[in-house]
């Protein structure tokens, strides 16, 4: 015991054979110290309750009301509409609403057998997919890593690689290519670090905008990939393969969720990114240059909805928090939307707002340490970027254990020592309040879409983390949906979008062909 301790300890025992000697009872002291305690925890409950206004203070441009998110809808909306006008110059207009020229769902008659690269990121998956009617397709996927030398080198060098590796998942499964095997490249076109913004002239011409996640090969922008990628399978002789569609991943979720679900009209991607796409009636696109008959009456749109806010329209619900996230990001004023929804940055916001409180001393006073998981300090960890996590997001809103000791694992993990009750409870309030204006914003950019669709019923594919797992991302995004829609819809997940979903567009083109032929 320290000599402070001790000191302390006298100056009671003192203090209370003072006040024995001048006739104060052994009641009166109980009453006295009750009464003590009582003022205390008063005192304690009253600084508690600025605390949480102050908090409340902070969080409150997070916590959007229906009216704004209606208001997001109309300019959405808006945005939509201007942009199936022009010719998808994102300078000009916020969204790409690029057609992808599949103009049907599957009806059940599609078989074959095909194969489905899926590029999205530092590695692929290769896919082999059997489909034999309606809801019986069975696949076998490999995933192949992508030396970073790729990722910065000749572009011709890249697709070498993925037909080498293509011609390896052939040998190693005994596929038997002696019959014709249809093809499809699945590029995931997103618009943000884990994707490749291609403008579509076909459903198997399509050119390369601009790399993205670490990519920066020579000689593929502004070029042809499908071409490229047939052009490096034709190099190896052995493979008799033909590349007969480029399918978003967003398309990708449609098709295979339409595959079960006949009124599947809208796919979503609600993961490390965002985007979505859905079936446009081609009266509605004044830009569409492909056929106009009784048989092409619709054309999947992707909407690329990510860089929704390029040009101020979601300025009126940005925080302070969102315009520094954004400043110190590698693409800033782009994907306003998506760093405000996507897995890629919740995680960061909270840090964020986390580095506010305790600039204003509301939060962690001086609770510093080593921390054995990370090897960094606290200071550290308020300091970087990127070092707390959506998964942290996700296991902090969801704890409901009494003291709140999964939050203060968490907490003591990345660096905080000894988090008090407070502490966890207003992080915990934090991760909440981001989450939910997430889902929120979500929920009304889906609005617009089933609303565009306009049919009685609305099924809404969707795939990506943040509605797999993230704890109470899909009820908040359901309940908002129900009142921002009045019309019939569902949420389903959809499985296997990139491999079942891009086959399934490519087993469509192929059964419509043949009929065409047959006619």
């Amino acid at each position: 015991m320290s000599s402070t301790s001790k000191y302390i300890i006298e100056v009671k025992i003192d203090v209370i054979k003072t006040l024995k000697l001048l006739g104060i009872t052994a009641g009166a002291l109980t009453a006295i110290g009750l009464g003590t305690y009582y003022i205390h925890q008063r005192i304690q409950r009253s600084k508690r309750v600025i605390l949480r206004d102050e908090v409340k203070h902070v969080l409150e441009p997070f916590e959007l009301t229906d009216e704004q998110l209606r208001r997001v809808m109309a300019n959405l909306n808006t945005e939509m509409i201007n942009s199936l006008k022009s010719d998808g110059d994102i300078d000009k207009n916020d969204l790409g609403m690029f057609s992808t020229y599949v103009h049907r769902g599957p009806n059940g008659q599609e078989t074959g057998e095909y194969l489905v690269v899926d590029l999205g990121g530092s590695n692929f998956r290769v896919s082999h997919v059997v489909i034999e009617g309606r809801n019986r397709i069975n696949l076998k996927n490999k995933i192949f890593l992508i030396p970073h030398s790729l990722l910065l080198g000749e572009g011709e060098r890249l697709f070498d690689y993925i037909a080498e590796c293509l011609q390896r998942f052939i040998d190693d499964n005994g596929l038997n290519l002696n019959k014709p095997v249809d093809y499809t490249f699945d590029l995931d076109k997103k618009s943000f670090t884990f994707s490749f913004p291609c403008n579509q002239t076909s459903l198997s011409q399509a050119t390369l905008v601009s790399w993205t996640k670490g990519f920066s090969c020579t000689g593929v922008v502004g070029h042809d990939v499908v071409l490229m990628l047939q052009q490096a399978i034709d190099r190896r002789k052995s493979l008799k393969i033909q590349v007969v569609a480029l399918v978003n991943d967003t398309v990708g979720t449609l098709m295979a969720c339409s595959s079960i679900y006949r009124d599947c009209k809208v796919g979503v991607i609600l993961g490390t990114g965002t985007n979505a796409c859905y079936f446009e009636n081609i009266e509605n696109v004044p830009k569409w240059t492909g056929v106009r008959n009784q048989t092409t009456k619709q054309v999947v749109i992707n909407t690329e909805w990510g860089a929704l806010g390029k040009h101020a329209c979601l300025d009126f619900i940005r925080t302070s928090i969102d315009r520094e996230l954004d400043e110190s990001s590698l693409t800033p004023n782009q994907q306003v939307f998506e760093k405000m929804i996507s897995a890629l940055y919740l995680g960061e916001i909270v840090r964020l707002i986390i580095v506010d409180l305790v600039q204003r001393s509301i939060l962690l006073p001086g609770r510093m340490h080593k921390s054995p998981s990370l090897g960094r300090d606290y200071n550290i960890f308020l300091s970087l970027r990127g070092s707390f996590y959506a998964k942290h997001v996700d296991d902090i809103e969801c704890d409901t254990t009494e003291d709140l000791s999964v939050t203060s694992l968490i907490l003591t993990s990345i660096g905080i020592q000894e988090p008090s009750y407070d502490d966890c409870y207003i992080i915990r309030e934090v991760c909440k309040t981001v989450s939910l204006r997430a889902a929120r914003l979500a929920a009304a950019a889906i609005a617009v879409l089933v609303n565009r669709v306009n049919l009685p019923s609305v099924t809404v594919g969707i795939d990506g983390t943040l509605f797999r797992h993230h704890g109470k991302f899909k009820k908040n995004l359901t309940r908002t949906l129900s009142r921002l829609v009045p019309r019939t819809h569902r949420l389903v997940l959809s499985e296997d979008g990139s491999s079942k979903g891009s086959a399934l567009v490519a087993a469509v083109h192929r059964y419509t062909n043949e009929i065409a032929t047959s006619s």
